[in-house]
């Protein structure tokens, strides 16, 4: 059996969703997928884990056995965020602020750069709509440019966010 929940975002309040998913754990419902906008849970044993998030770009094989190794399995896996799960106790992924805060820095450079990039694209395609009639392809391009510009603006503030409560 399966449940969905609504995602509230890892980069806009990690801890708030690790929260989450170890409260559904303790009920038996376990992360199991992220499927558009909704987390899925996969029915089981009622179990309190401890989920951890990362938030490297690209993950490989060696990476995730140095995890498993460490106590912590992972559970999703995608570009730009892996979430794993251990047992109570299990030391933590990240020992020392720095190395959260390197990782941190690097994606909320990488989301800057993406939400500039759509911001600027987004006023050139404002104002060339106002210069010339694109029919139709006005409305598809600002709704394209707008959700880009959006998808990349949010992330960016929850890793800023982030960053400042490390520090």
């Amino acid at each position: 059996m399966r449940k969905y929940k609504l995602a509230g975002g890892f980069a806009m309040d990690p801890e708030r969703e690790l929260k989450v998913f170890r409260e559904m754990s303790k009920k038996g419902w376990h992360l199991d997928a992220v499927k558009g906008f909704f987390y899925r849970f996969e029915k089981g044993t009622p179990h309190d884990y401890h989920y951890a998030l990362n938030a490297e770009m690209k993950t490989n094989q060696e990476m995730l056995v140095f995890y498993k190794a460490s106590g912590w399995e992972p559970v999703l896996i995608g570009e730009g965020y892996q979430v794993f799960r251990a047992e109570p106790g299990t030391p933590p992924i990240f020992s020392d602020k720095e190395s959260q805060m390197e990782v941190l820095e690097r994606n909320q450079v990488m989301s800057g750069k993406h939400a500039r990039l759509f911001g600027v694209l987004l006023v050139i395609w404002i104002i060339i709509s106002g210069l010339i009639d694109l029919g139709v392809l006005e409305v598809i391009g600002m709704v394209v440019l707008m959700v880009g510009f959006i998808f990349t603006l949010f992330p960016y503030l929850g890793f800023t966010r982030s960053l400042k409560k490390l520090k």
